[in-house]
């Protein structure tokens, strides 16, 4: 039995090309989500805490607000992160280098 899968020729050689890309593209996701994640204003629940005050009209507009789009880009972000590391490990898994 052959331990290997014989794959077509472009295959071989456009798999590292392409592996090489989507690391790139996960690097580059990677540094915007670092920036994205320092950009957030801190948390500011600690006063609803003492107050008991559940909603304001801060927190029910909390998505149209700068905080709510940076919290949808971290979304977006992670997002596409886990679905390029998915297809890098499919293309590892189909070709070993």
């Amino acid at each position: 039995m052959l331990d290997q899968l014989l794959v077509a020729r472009w295959i071989s050689s456009s798999f590292p090309v392409i592996r090489t890309i989507l690391m790139v593209c996960l690097t580059i996701l990677a540094l915007i989500l670092i920036v994205l994640v320092f950009m957030q204003i801190g948390n500011s629940n600690a006063s609803n805490v003492l107050t008991g005050n559940q909603d304001s009209y801060y927190s029910q507009n909390k998505g149209n607000s700068r905080e709510g789009r940076i919290t949808r880009w971290i979304y977006i972000c992670v997002g596409i992160i886990a679905l390029i590391c998915i297809i890098y490990f499919i293309t590892l898994k189909i070709y070993k280098a």
